[in-house]
């Protein structure tokens, strides 16, 4: 009973596992843009200024949206209704609590969809946001993907990795993998105590290795194809580990621990309809890597 309690509280956590500048346009036409963990790919740059999708924000606990195709104007109240914000097509001004507001380019429609400014969401709508100037990214979170960050970053350990392996997980220059035959299982460990740290096996065809950066997003390390047998990056060295083995074709979820002498103490083995990216609480375990 108390393994079912788990398994609906952390595939829900998992699933729901997946960021801006507002005083300088700088960024606008170079940066890359994520919203809720996200890439943006189709966003629109106007007079220097980068206009992202409003339905990007969706998030249920936040806000409300509604259009009016006659006067186009598109309509967005937060769920507490302590913001009222209307925005129409072509105009650089938007209506936020009754009260005019002047925003730095134009709302655009394309496609049927809303696209609005990086500032206009910030500064009105009170998104969570933060530039990497670094690595020049854009990073949006509506309300309820901020609380999750913060948990990803600092909260529950089971909780935290079942968010880790829901990410967006970024590649940069590592070679695409060669697709084996037949998947069936896969397999994922962390570092005893940690969660920002992750291996994912696919049914031995190819291992991966990521780290969660600051920005909340999944980098990978590490890559080993075992199709194409060639390697990228660093493998990572875990002194123990705990790792969870879910064989979906066969509905048989296995999860356990390796400690620093290399022996494996399996934990549980147990039947499932659906384990995809599930995480168990180990007994005694502690965090050791949330960040301040």
């Amino acid at each position: 009973m108390a393994v079912n309690k788990w398994i609906k509280s952390v595939v829900g956590s998992a699933v729901i596992g997946s960021f801006l500048l507002a005083g300088t346009s700088a960024y606008a036409a170079s940066a890359s843009v994520f919203v809720n963990g996200q890439a943006q790919y189709d966003t629109i740059t106007v007079e220097g200024r980068t206009l992202v999708k409003l339905r990007s924000l969706t998030d249920p606990k936040w806000l409300v949206f509604a259009y009016d195709s006659k006067t186009r104007i598109v309509m967005v109240h937060t769920k507490d209704n302590s913001k009222t914000v209307q925005l129409r097509e072509g105009e650089k001004t938007a209506t936020v609590n009754g009260e005019k507001v002047e925003i730095d380019a134009a709302v655009v429609n394309k496609n049927g969809l809303t696209y609005v400014p990086l500032r206009f969401i910030s500064e009105s709508l009170g998104a969570s946001v933060h530039y990497n100037a670094q690595e020049k990214r854009v990073i949006v979170r509506t309300p309820a993907r901020q609380a999750q960050y913060e948990t990803l970053m600092r909260g529950d350990l089971t909780e935290a990795r079942g968010i880790a392996l829901g990410l967006m997980r970024l590649k940069g220059k590592a070679p695409a993998t060669v697709p084996g035959e037949g998947y069936h299982y896969n397999y994922y460990t962390f570092p005893e105590g940690e969660a920002l740290r992750f291996t994912m096996n696919y049914a031995g065809y190819s291992e991966a290795y990521y780290e969660v950066n600051e920005d909340g997003l999944a980098i990978l390390k590490w890559q080993l194809d075992n199709v194409a047998e060639r390697e990228w990056g660093t493998k990572p060295n875990f002194t123990s580990y705990v790792y969870f083995l879910d064989e979906f074709m066969g509905g048989v979820f296995t999860y356990g621990i390796v400690d620093k002498q290399g022996k494996d103490t399996q934990l549980g083995r147990f039947h499932q309809d659906s384990t995809h990216n599930l995480v168990l609480p180990i007994k005694g375990e502690k965090r050791t890597d949330a960040r301040p």
